[in-house]
């Protein structure tokens, strides 16, 4: 096993890592309140009544945008016998000196096993040596074990986007978290 800077990905490469997706019994539910003096947002963690499932895959615009950020020097993969088994695909964001995880993905056959912890420990370390002030990503509330995941690694949630998908105003509507790491 080999953790090492991308250079670029082939389509072979993407098969190889797999399905992207996730499956949830739980979600974090949002109420909000709001008058003229205040406004407040709480997101409270709730059991749901069937299996939340969500499997993604990856557009050629995604993976053409990938290729550009990989060629920025941030993107790391695990390697196994020279294949990728897991990668974590970040971007500097130069306007508030942060890193920004883009794409974190570990092939099936290798989920908690802790490769996305060795990934995310990569980055916490490359961006402390870069200077940048904190690492950002994004999940859905839907995600409780990325969620859960991200909160064991440090990361703390600091924003949320209510309209960021579109969810046809279904119960199990996605709202877009956002989890940072602070640096320094």
């Amino acid at each position: 096993m080999e953790i090492k800077k991308i250079k670029n990905l082939s389509n072979e490469d993407w098969l190889q890592l797999g399905s992207f997706g996730y499956k949830s019994t739980q979600k974090y539910e949002l109420t909000r309140e709001e008058t003229q003096g205040s406004f407040s947002m709480q997101l409270a963690l709730i059991n749901l009544d069937d299996i939340y499932e969500k499997e993604e895959l990856n557009s050629a615009d995604d993976l053409e945008r990938y290729e550009e950020i990989i060629k920025l020097g941030f993107s790391y993969g695990i390697y196994m016998d020279g294949k990728i088994i897991a990668l974590a695909i970040s971007e500097p964001q130069t306007w508030n000196n942060t890193l920004m995880i883009w794409h974190l993905q570990v092939n099936e056959k290798y989920i908690r096993k802790g490769y996305g912890r060795l990934l995310i420990n990569k980055v916490n370390e490359i961006a402390q040596e870069q200077g940048f002030r904190a690492i950002t990503l994004e999940t859905q509330n839907t995600n409780v074990p990325a969620i859960h995941f991200y909160m064991q690694c440090g990361y703390q949630i600091e924003g949320i986007d209510v309209s960021l998908y579109s969810n046809n105003n279904n119960q199990n509507e996605e709202i877009a978290l956002y989890m940072r790491k602070k640096i320094k």
